[in-house]
């Protein structure tokens, strides 16, 4: 019989549901990957003594090219066999707190291949050295890597399965406000600022001091390659700088989102609108995250953080939803203008 926590077989997304996903993701992000590292530090222990001191970190075309302690490959099973698992599940859990999603299943199940990865890369490398009296010697690491990405794409697959399939519950409507009918020739325009949350803004600024960091480290040891982590950090700053924080105008034109930097921008004609209002956003589950995204239904999301947004429906397209304060009276505008057009 199946454990309910595990149930694949789930297609909706009530209370029950989640919780139920909830639980299936600690059991597939975190456990079996605890087991797994586990068993992979035991093994290394076991092999240790057997081991060159130093032992062989890294490869490129040439060989060995890398040393370090033996010990450094129990830190490094632990740190990556655990570490990464419990960084996606925990964000996954503290994201998706009421809604779930296909976002949510995947990072469950990279969680399980990512661990798989580091637990056959790890101790297979280590598997290779037994015995060696010169780690220089260990040559043929292929076949670690080849079964480390093996690894990596069959136990993805098993967590993917065994967690439940359950969708984002659709967003519900707010309550609708309502304006009074444009005249002939009134000019009636709602603008407002689209930002992210502030959880997004820590994390942003937490991997922006992880770069710092890192551009810090080559520039004392790898000075010649220190372009690398400053166009990485450049090429963020840019794109976090353009994604987030937007300008939100809703008027006779019709929707118009453009971000603070002037780009990017989007606009939607009111001749292109069949149908506006303002709904609750999950972006996460709806979205798989936060910033300018495609939803898996076609919609397009300017989704900075969980609240109120306008969703406008356009003809022959996805719908555009912007998560934004006030969203109830920029639909109640936008819907003015269509009765107006009607009416005309």
């Amino acid at each position: 019989m199946t454990s309910p926590a595990l149930d694949p077989a789930v297609h909706s997304g009530t209370a029950a549901d989640v919780r139920r996903a909830r639980r299936a993701l600690i059991v597939v992000g975190l456990v079996v990957p605890a087991v797994l590292t586990a068993v992979a530090v035991a093994l290394i222990a076991i092999w240790m003594p057997e081991l060159p001191d130093p032992v062989a970190m890294h490869w490129s075309s040439d060989g060995v090219d890398g040393f370090a302690p033996p010990s450094a490959y129990l830190w490094l099973a632990g740190a990556l066999g655990l570490g990464l698992p419990l960084l996606l599940v925990t964000t996954t859990l503290s994201m998706a707190r009421t809604q779930w999603g296909v976002t949510a299943r995947f990072l469950g199940a990279l969680a399980l291949g990512l661990s798989g990865f580091s637990a056959v890369i790890a101790a297979g490398s280590v598997w290779m050295q037994r015995g060696l009296a010169d780690a220089a010697a260990a040559t043929d690491v292929l076949p670690v890597m080849v079964g480390g990405f093996c690894a990596l794409l069959v136990l993805s697959a098993v967590g993917w399965v065994l967690q439940p399939d359950v969708a984002a519950t659709p967003a519900t409507t707010l309550k609708t406000a309502h304006l009074r009918s444009i005249a002939a020739g009134e000019r009636v325009v709602w603008m407002g600022t689209a930002t992210m949350a502030r959880s997004g803004v820590i994390v942003i600024g937490l991997a922006g001091v992880m770069l710092i960091g890192v551009t810090g480290v080559m520039l004392l040891q790898a000075p010649g390659k220190v372009w690398i982590p400053l166009l990485v950090l450049v090429v963020v700053g840019l794109a976090l700088a353009a994604t987030s924080s937007f300008r939100v105008r809703a008027g006779a034109d019709g929707l118009t989102v453009r971000s603070q930097l002037g780009f990017p921008r989007l606009h939607v004609p009111l001749d292109e609108i069949t149908s506006v209002r303002a709904v609750a956003c999950h972006p996460f589950a709806e979205f798989g995250g936060v910033g300018w995204r495609t939803g898996v239904d076609g919609r397009t999301g300017i989704v900075l953080r969980t609240g109120p947004a306008v969703e406008v429906a356009r003809r022959g397209k996805g719908a555009v939803v912007v998560t934004v304060d006030g969203a109830e009276t920029a639909a109640a505008t936008l819907q003015a203008h269509l009765e107006n057009r009607g009416a005309a």
